[in-house]
């Protein structure tokens, strides 16, 4: 007996897309307007995000240690103004709509030569399979990824334009889907590293794949980052 199209139950690829797959694009990023800049390990890197996330001093309960890290997160817009929050409407708004998302840096220091250069190609089969084991060691139950994880490299926008060469760093990008652990469906998982000499930093991006269209460009923000220092 054939099953009707109607009735037939789809997969979750069909249901959220394929948030999941390569974002490795060698063109430069066309960042929207109201995206804003935030400065980053001490004034060392920056990079930009879009307007529906801020950078919070919190993780869960916990208070960030800043040398360390930094978080950003969902907020509803509509509850700031000026940058300053009207924390009751901000909980009230909270209450209304809820999205899991998450960006974690962590800063990495060294001393010179520690890490590559910002340009240097590194993308050899022997980080391919550092980075895929680095995948499985944040998921740490294999059985949960849905697919992956792969691993690109590409660049962020060119800086600088002023110059004869343009500056730029090339991103490890290790990416993967995995099941969802409240029962909204997959999370889409890209872990980027971002390389310069005596310092790196290591970025996770996460977010439901039924929330691609809120989230659409948050992959793309990698794009925006740059070494200052």
């Amino acid at each position: 007996m054939t099953t009707s199209c109607s009735n037939r139950k789809v997969n979750e690829v069909e249901l959220y897309g394929n948030t999941f797959i390569c974002i490795m694009d060698f063109d430069d990023y066309d960042v929207p307007d109201d995206w804003k800049e935030y400065d980053l390990m001490d004034g060392a890197c920056s990079i930009m995000m879009p307007p529906n996330m801020r950078q919070t001093k919190m993780d869960g309960w916990d208070v960030i240690d800043e040398k360390r890290g930094t978080n950003f997160s969902y907020v509803d817009t509509v509850c700031y103004e000026n940058d300053s929050v009207d924390w009751g409407r901000f909980l009230t708004e909270q209450k209304k709509e809820h999205y899991y998302v998450r960006v974690y840096i962590d800063y990495m220091r060294g001393t010179a030569g520690t890490f590559a250069k910002p340009q240097d190609d590194v993308y050899n089969v022997d980080v391919m399979r550092q980075l895929e084991q680095m995948a499985y060691d944040e998921v740490e139950d294999k059985d949960l990824i849905l697919n992956g994880p792969f691993v690109d490299m590409f660049p962020t926008n060119r800086w600088n334009r002023d110059k004869v060469v343009p500056e730029y760093a090339n991103i490890l990008d290790t990416y993967y889907r995995r099941k969802g652990l409240t029962g909204d469906g997959p999370v889409s998982v890209h872990i980027f590293i971002i390389q310069n000499d005596d310092k790196a930093v290591k970025m996770m991006m996460a977010y439901h794949d039924k929330d691609s269209l809120e989230f659409k460009d948050l992959f793309k923000s990698v794009k925006t980052f740059k070494w200052k220092q």
